[in-house]
């Protein structure tokens, strides 16, 4: 049920038949989900003393989740981690994005299974288990189970006993850690998260050192910067899976669905930004963006940093710290990623959501689309940048352009057909669906900035997609990395802002990635920086983009696995980086393990 083929190469070069794989190879694996199903109908029966509840219920459960990791691979190309349970308060969103059938079939085996259970607890009535029997496996189980929490420890029992029956965790394929642990042991094995492993040299005395250095850098940068960030009004806008198919291999549109957006990259700062993520991980882009860190510097046990380690964290620096204000806005559930207390613990003063206390005030769809549009997100920004007295800094994720893409939510998609050879019905369809909704997001972004272009205050606009939809599934992925996790980007001052010192980037802007918008942003508003951020601008300035491996659609891999993307687009190896280089990349991990897993000694010093 993890695979999508018939045929599975696993980390080996010969391709087993999936049965074969499963059944053949994977047979301890097997004989382990069985017994992690029978211990956990083995604690739902002693803590009913009910065999066929127990019996049927742990089974249908069972089946539910195979189901809905099937499911989210299907969308994801990932089974489902620990860090998405917080999602479950949106449960009713999330079914919204179940076709209709699934839905009624559960409903209808609930409703078919309760008079099944009771007639079999009348008709065939089992020995019930003893008292102290029941409280015995109410204890043991979850003593087996809580093992988990060391199961990541290279030296702990549970972790040399997993990898003896054959446990292969794969973090930097999630896909293919469900494909041969099954996607139960593979949730399990990401619970015992590790943040980051802890750069060589890192002390007080070293991050002092580091903060020492930056801090003249900063100086240096400074001396030619005129603005300051509480003067400015900053929009960093997440614009949902925006990305040109046209640069996708073999997709080709008949009409052209950003004509205003394609003008308007060859007038101001623009280029490609290379996402870490395929068909998903809006989460980490935005996180990167956010805070100037980079996810493949991270621990592969850590795939979602803001469900993982904001919400665990007091100490979280971020660019909205900058401005004497900061406001997110989502015209969607707050409770994705757990946005709500992210924000919180970023310090922002108000996320405005659907349901949230602060009103998503403008509310409109396009035609069949169950989501808010762009243009409505950007009226309610646009409200925003007119009520800042003073420097603001505004989060504008939007939702329009999300998936599903097979439902015909526009009309006259058509207009956007690809043309060619090879492309399948669903493709094709998706494709149309998808770039439509793209077009009327060129026609919002046009309207927002000759709004933005008309007020007295600058206002500074850095626009980008996070990822690619999940829809070209026909294109090898090890073959056009590159091409599947290029998003666009733009960086765009208003008319008062360039009156006022902004200036448009023209150099080492062609590919960024998503933790680069920080020191962009802060060079083209020409805004003067702290430590942090100056670090961050060196990090832009003479790095090439640093990304999770682009042959892959997973959302995490290896820190040895970290991947380098030149200004013409091209993948570089750490060893052709010169001396300098690497120094500032090792100073540049220092600062995140600082930050993020360390003692916070660059904030307290």
């Amino acid at each position: 049920m993890m695979n999508t083929k018939w045929t599975v190469a696993p980390n080996v070069d010969v391709k087993y038949n999936i049965f074969t794989y499963t059944i053949g190879v994977r047979q301890a694996m097997v004989l382990v989900n069985a017994i992690i199903f029978l211990l956990f109908l083995k604690f739902i029966f002693s803590l009913t003393n009910r065999y066929w509840f127990s019996t049927i219920v742990a089974s249908l459960l069972w089946i539910i989740w195979v189901v809905a990791n099937r499911i989210k691979i299907g969308i994801r190309n990932e089974p489902i981690l620990p860090s998405e349970l917080s999602m479950i308060k949106a449960w009713r969103s999330l079914l919204g994005m179940v076709d209709g059938w699934i839905l009624l079939l559960v409903v209808s085996v609930i409703v078919i299974t309760i008079p099944i259970i009771y007639f079999l607890e009348k008709k065939y009535r089992l020995p019930k288990q003893k008292w102290y029997s029941r409280v015995a496996w109410l204890i043991i189980i979850p003593v087996i189970f809580s093992s988990v929490t060391f199961l990541n420890h290279e030296k702990s029992v549970i972790h040399i006993i997993s990898g003896g029956i054959g446990n292969d965790p794969t973090f930097y394929n999630q896909l293919a850690g469900a494909q041969k642990n099954g996607p139960t042991q593979q949730f399990l094995n990401n619970i015992d998260v590790e943040v980051m492993k802890k750069p060589s040299g890192y002390s007080k005395e070293r991050m002092q050192q580091l903060k020492d250095k930056y801090r003249k850098v900063a100086a240096d940068i400074n001396k030619d910067r005129v603005n300051k960030f509480k003067d400015q009004v900053v929009i960093f806008n997440l614009s949902e899976s925006f990305s040109d198919p046209n640069r996708v291999p073999g997709i080709q549109l008949s009409n052209d669905p950003i004509p205003y957006i394609r003008q308007l990259k060859q007038k101001t700062t623009s280029g490609t930004m290379i996402s870490a993520g395929y068909g998903g991980g809006t989460a980490n882009m935005e996180y990167m963006s956010l805070t100037g860190l980079d996810l493949s510097n991270f621990s592969p046990t850590l795939p979602t940093p803001y469900t993982q380690l904001v919400t665990h964290r007091k100490y979280n620096p971020n660019i909205a710290q900058s401005f004497p204000e900061a406001v997110a806005i989502h015209p969607y559930q707050g409770v994705y990623y757990s946005r709500t207390e992210v924000y919180k613990r970023f310090g922002f003063d108000r996320f405005y959501y659907l349901g949230s206390k602060y009103k998503i005030k403008y509310k409109k769809k396009i035609d069949r689309s169950p989501y808010l549009s762009d243009e409505t997100a950007y009226k309610n920004a646009l409200d925003q940048v007119k009520q800042a007295n003073n420097g603001e800094f505004i989060n504008l994720v939007t939702m329009q352009n999300h998936f599903p893409y097979d439902r015909n939510y526009y009309n006259n998609s058509d207009k956007y057909t690809p043309v060619g050879e090879g492309i399948d019905d669903y493709t094709r369809n998706a494709v149309q669906d998808f770039s439509t909704g793209l077009s009327y997001t060129d026609t919002a972004v046009k309207d927002f900035i000759s709004k933005i272009d008309k007020l007295d205050k600058p206002v500074t606009l850095v626009f980008y997609g996070d990822h690619l939809p999940g829809i070209y599934g026909g294109v090898d992925m090890t073959k056009y990395g590159i091409q599947l996790h290029s998003t666009d980007y733009f960086i765009y001052s208003n008319k008062y802002a360039r009156e006022h010192g902004a200036r448009n980037l023209v150099s080492k802007t062609e590919y960024v990635g998503p933790n680069d918008f920080i020191a962009l942003m802060a060079k083209q508003t020409n805004s003067k920086v702290n430590a942090y951020q100056a670090l961050l601008t060196e990090v832009q300035e003479k790095l090439p983009v640093a990304t999770l491996n682009t042959q892959k659609s997973t959302v995490n891999s290896y820190n040895t696995h970290t991947e380098f993307v030149d200004n013409n687009g091209k993948i570089v190896k750490y060893k052709s980086l010169s001396k300098k280089q690497k120094q500032l990349w090792e100073d540049y991990k220092l600062l995140q393990y600082d930050m993020t897993a360390g003692k916070n000694y660059w904030k307290n010093n």
